[in-house]
């Protein structure tokens, strides 16, 4: 059994609907976030291409879908319009 953390992404459609984009997935052992959902949406290339700031930290530069938790903490601060959500970080355990 493993421990999955993740962060779910949501954005407003034309009719005021939350719809779900992604979630970002985190197991634990493997230190990297995978992104399940539409890769090839505007907001989710930009995530894997120029990365997000550190808000909660306010460390300098951008974090990376490699740097793991720390970018799934960010994720929530980096996405809190009207227009995008991010939840917060949720955890479950998983079967290998």
């Amino acid at each position: 059994m493993m421990l999955l953390y993740f962060v779910e992404l949501f954005e407003l459609d034309h009719d005021a609907n939350q719809k779900k984009i992604a979630t970002f997935k985190l197991i634990e052992e493997s230190g990297v976030v995978e992104i399940d959902g539409d890769h090839e949406h505007a907001i989710i290339k930009g995530i894997q291409w120029e990365g997000i700031f550190d808000y909660k930290y306010a460390r300098p530069g951008k974090l990376h879908l490699y740097d793991g938790m720390k970018f799934l903490e960010n994720l929530k601060y980096h996405f809190r319009s009207g227009y995008l959500l991010a939840t917060d970080v949720e955890k479950k355990v998983v079967d290998n």
